[in-house]
């Protein structure tokens, strides 16, 4: 008997090692479409005759979709007994659109190009939910929790890099081959590595997953919910009104940058591919430090420090056009994006009902993505009307409030102190210790 326990306990080692496998190959291929597409997209809005406004649609037309389909996929999800065929087919029905957007600039109707990418992009943005909400229910189910952070941390580090350098050779192919070709083999690329990608997800061995029985709730109740949760209800509602604040502000921003380095600086693509590889490359670098200092100060501490980062940037950003300012700015911001990400999700569970975390989860990230369609449409008319840098300064305005909506909730002096604190015993206690071996790895 105890034989067949071990032999169970080995084969289940020998999948969550094959799955981790299969998953960051997946990561890593998927995510080469990440880097050459994402950061190119306003910029390409631009090439095929698009406006200010058109740029900011590129980033509120998905943001609408996510928002409208957030609670359905999730619906979708748990009422499946496979969330990886439901991830698998809408992650290669999602990248198929590509082969649609790479011929956009050969359409006979000028006028109506950058109007077709955007309504390209919002119909990829469909299938594009359903599968992060089947994948992340399908990790949540395949990974045990007390793997989970060691193996993402790891997953993210492989997909995080093959990002960045996605993004530079993603510059350099666009500035070494004539417009529209260069776009049209961006996209042709990203679609090849999104099968191969297809093929390691599709490879993973899934747990058998029960679904859940649907419960008639109306919409509003769903929301109000982790609002008037006699527990949580208090810190969730400070915390959410603050991150859609700092959220707004960021999307406030989005825009500016495209214009900015398109429109007035004239950098080239080789040199916004090296400013997406100069926030990257630190922020990759910084998630170990975040995670010592987390344990030490708690997360609340280090997202903080990330907000105040977050409320200074836009304006410092744009006091300058020199590329190595931007460069530099870009470096030191790229920091603080690590300690941002990596405090936003576990503060949100730590602020939700455990009982009713989904929920809460899924209020939570429907609101924040609405910030992504109020804030583009206002940030372009603010460019029209006074140019970036007022964008910028009501994108630091914006984050500045919420900053100090969640400062003023749990304490400057604590919050802060506890930060402090802590970075000075790591200061004057270095000491390299010995790696805790890992189970699956």
């Amino acid at each position: 008997m105890s034989g067949e326990a071990t032999q169970t306990q080995q084969e289940k080692r020998e999948d969550l090692r094959w799955n981790f496998r299969m998953s960051t190959l997946d990561g890593m291929f998927s995510n080469v479409a990440m880097g050459m597409v994402t950061p190119f997209l306003a910029v390409y809005a631009m090439e095929l005759g698009g406006s200010n406004n058109a740029v900011g649609l590129i980033t509120a037309v998905p943001a609408l979709v996510n928002t409208l389909m957030y609670l359905p996929a999730a619906s979708i999800v748990e009422q499946s007994d496979s969330r990886l065929k439901i991830a698998s087919k809408t992650h290669l029905l999602a990248k198929s659109v590509y082969l649609l957007m790479a011929f956009v600039p050969f359409l006979p109707w000028p006028d109506l190009r950058s109007g077709v990418l955007i309504g390209l992009l919002g119909l990829q943005t469909i299938p594009t939910v359903i599968t992060m909400v089947a994948w992340t229910a399908l990790m949540g189910e395949t990974f045990p929790r007390e793997e989970r952070a060691h193996l993402f941390a790891l997953r993210s580090m492989y997909t995080s890099l093959v990002t960045l350098v996605s993004s530079v050779l993603a510059g350099v192919l666009l500035d070494s081959i004539e417009y529209p070709i260069n776009y049209v083999t961006l996209f042709l690329i990203s679609y090849a590595t999104s099968l191969v990608s297809f093929y390691f997800l599709s490879k993973m061995k899934e747990y058998p997953a029960t679904p859940v029985k649907s419960v008639s709730t109306s919409l509003g109740d769903r929301i109000k919910r982790p609002f008037t949760n006699p527990d949580y209800g208090a810190k969730f509602r400070v915390f959410t009104i603050s991150a859609v604040l700092v959220h707004l502000g960021i999307n406030l921003a989005v825009p500016a940058y495209p214009i900015m380095y398109v429109k007035d600086l004239g950098l080239s693509k080789s040199a916004i591919g090296s400013l997406s590889l100069a926030g990257g490359l630190t922020a990759v670098l910084a998630y170990p430090m975040w995670g010592v200092v987390s344990r030490k100060a708690g997360d609340a501490a280090v997202y903080a420090l990330s907000l105040l980062a977050f409320a200074a940037f836009p304006v410092l950003y744009g006091m300058s056009g020199s590329l190595v300012y931007l460069l530099i700015m870009k470096a030191a911001m790229g920091i603080f994006d690590a300690g941002f990400a990596f405090t936003l999700f576990n503060l949100t569970l730590e602020y939700v009902d455990p009982e009713d975390s989904a929920n809460g989860i899924a209020v939570f990230n429907v609101l924040i993505n609405a910030t992504g369609i109020i804030g583009p449409p206002i940030s372009a008319f603010v460019i029209s009307r006074s140019g970036v840098m007022a964008a910028y300064i009501v994108s630091s305005i914006v984050r500045t409030v919420g900053c100090v909506i969640f400062l003023k909730q749990f304490g400057v002096a604590e919050t802060l102190g506890r930060l402090h604190r802590s970075l000075r015993l790591s200061l004057s206690r270095r000491r390299v210790t010995k790696q805790e071996k890992r189970g699956v790895l």
